[in-house]
This record gives C-alpha cells, sequence and structure tokens, in this order.
C-alpha cells in the first residue's frame, strides 16, 4: 500500500521539481547581485586605497561568499520543506479522489497474503467506496480470509483499517501520508539543522 502511495508522491515530486527550479534560480540571481553590487563599491575603495584594501576585500570577499552560499543552501532546503508539505497535502487530495475501482485496487493490494477474519472500517470520506463486489473479490483471492464491513465509519478520514483481535493494519491515507511527511520532515531538519534536530525533533536522550 505504501509503495503505491510513494509512487504517487513520486509522480507530484516530478512536478514541483520545475518550481523549485525556478526558486533556485531566483534566490541565486538575486545573491550573485548583491554580492557583486557589494564588490563594486569595495572596488572602488580599492582604487583609494589598493594594497590595504586589497588584501582586506579578499578576506571579506571569500567570507561573504561562504556566508551566502550558506544562506542559499538552508533557503533551498527550508523551500523543499514548503514544497514536499505541499506535495504530501496534494497526494491526500489524489487518494481521496480515487474511483471505486480504483479504491478496490487499493484494497485488495492491502489484504493480499492475509488469512484469518478481519473487520473493515472505512474512513467517513470513502465509506462508499467500499463495494461487498470488493470484499467478495478479496475473499475469493485469498483462501482463508474472512472480510466483513463495519457499519461505523472513521470521521474525517479516507481509506481504511484493517482489525481482528490480535492485530491493526491502519490504510487511512490521511496516516499513511502523514508516517510519510515525518520521515522526509526528520531528514531535512538534520540537514539544516544537524545535531541539533534531534533536540528539536524531540530525540534527545
Amino acid at each position: 500500500m505504501k509503495d503505491g502511495i510513494q509512487a504517487l508522491i513520486m509522480k507530484i515530486n516530478e512536478d514541483s521539481d520545475r518550481h523549485a527550479g525556478e526558486r533556485y534560480s531566483q534566490i541565486r540571481d538575486a545573491i550573485d547581485n548583491e554580492v557583486e553590487g557589494e564588490n563594486k563599491i569595495y572596488r572602488e575603495e580599492d582604487d583609494k586605497q589598493r594594497e590595504v584594501l586589497r588584501k582586506h576585500n579578499e578576506h571579506e570577499y571569500a567570507r561573504r561568499i561562504e556566508y551566502q552560499r550558506s544562506r542559499l543552501n538552508r533557503e533551498l532546503r527550508i523551500n523543499q520543506f514548503e514544497l514536499a508539505d505541499e506535495i504530501f497535502g496534494l497526494a491526500v487530495e489524489k487518494l481521496r479522489e480515487a474511483s471505486e475501482e480504483e479504491f478496490s485496487v487499493m484494497f485488495l493490494a492491502a489484504v493480499k497474503g492475509l488469512k484469518g477474519r478481519y473487520v473493515v472500517h472505512p474512513g467517513a470520506l470513502s465509506e462508499k467506496k467500499i463495494s461487498g463486489r470488493a470484499l467478495s473479490e478479496a475473499m475469493g483471492e485469498n483462501v482463508g480470509l474472512d472480510v466483513t464491513l463495519s457499519v461505523e465509519a472513521i470521521p474525517h478520514k479516507s481509506g481504511f483499517l484493517l482489525r481482528n483481535d490480535m492485530v491493526e493494519y491502519n490504510h487511512l491515507f490521511e496516516d499513511l501520508i502523514e508516517d510519510l511527511k515525518r520521515d522526509q520532515a526528520a531528514s531535512v531538519m538534520k540537514e539544516i539543522f544537524g545535531d541539533s534536530a534531534d533536540w528539536l525533533l524531540g530525540k534527545e536522550e
């Protein structure tokens, strides 16, 4: 189930790459213009004080280039985080808009290989997409599987839960996307804040 959702997110992410590239170019051009403007001032001063200012300018230029590079990388990572948030939101919307046939395909993939008795608890936003035909087909394809549909739907959710007395399989779309989002957020935070990310993410021992 997660593989299918991951593929959907990757497809949406391809569309966002263009926007990220445009954002990168805008930030880079702005930084180049800023550095060039400052260098012009330093060059004018260098004409007046030549050797004294030359060494100062070389050091200052290197320092500013390093600062701007660091700032650019930070802004790009933060921008990536914001884009990821939009992408995950689009993924949830796409999953919620799945047709009954598409929903059945996801349901059959989720129960493949399962045996035993399970109760399907649908999300309220997907309740009408789980058909009796899908349940019958699932039991026909999986010998030893018995699934029944709960009359109680999970409010404000799409997708479904599979439960029995022993386990629960969470296929609620919002929760699956949130798990993926949390994993990517942790990775981005690590790149932006380094070792401090553990404290920010509440993982400090």
